[in-house]
């Protein structure tokens, strides 16, 4: 019988650089009530972790009982703790739009190109809307708070709209962010 605990219907699987190693994406976190937890609240960042932490038993049991070449396998490794996707975005002198994602603008003051989808996983069925042979530029900008002095964020607390958020705020992108240097990009945009 298969486990009704499982929160997800279709799980990304993908092999690893190393033999007979497949790295699984499945867990789904929300509250036992179904609502969108707050990851800055404490009581619900610990209701997060302890969910996320039966789910992966949960689906390591799964793929075990019921995937053909999974019937020896065993987690090697999770998160450390779970992945928060979006909380806090700064005021930044730009700010990147659902609108300039979609419609991939360019910029002249870019700092990223990002090909990268908008990946929301919120509800019952992800949204996903592709960039299909194009991208989007992040504006230098987005990276600069209104409010405060040599400060530069990256990653998910950007300036950005929330679906343009959903794309902007993933691994690559984030490496980009980092590598970026004043020098590159010219002067700072002057505060409002």
């Amino acid at each position: 019988m298969v486990s009704t605990s499982l929160p997800r219907h279709k799980i990304w699987i993908f092999p690893t650089t190393r033999p007979n190693e497949l790295m699984v994406n499945a867990t789904r976190l929300a509250g036992q009530d179904g609502r969108v937890l707050n990851v800055i609240d404490p009581v619900d960042f610990t209701e997060a972790e302890v969910s996320g932490r039966k789910q992966v038993r949960e689906y390591a049991r799964f793929l075990k009982s019921y995937v053909p070449g999974c019937e020896k396998s065993y987690v090697v490794d999770t998160g450390v703790e779970v992945g928060i996707r979006q909380t806090r975005s700064i005021e930044g002198m730009k700010k990147l739009t659902n609108d300039d994602v979609v419609n991939c603008r360019k910029r002249p003051d870019i700092i990223v190109r990002s090909p990268w989808p908008i990946e929301l996983h919120s509800g019952t069925k992800p949204k996903l809307h592709w960039l299909l042979d194009d991208w989007y530029d992040v504006p230098y900008g987005a990276l600069i708070p209104v409010k405060g002095d040599n400060i530069i964020v990256a990653g998910r607390c950007l300036s950005a709209e929330h679906e343009a958020l959903a794309s902007a705020r993933v691994t690559a992108q984030t490496f980009e962010y980092g590598q970026c240097r004043r020098a590159d990009r010219g002067t700072l945009p002057q505060r409002r």
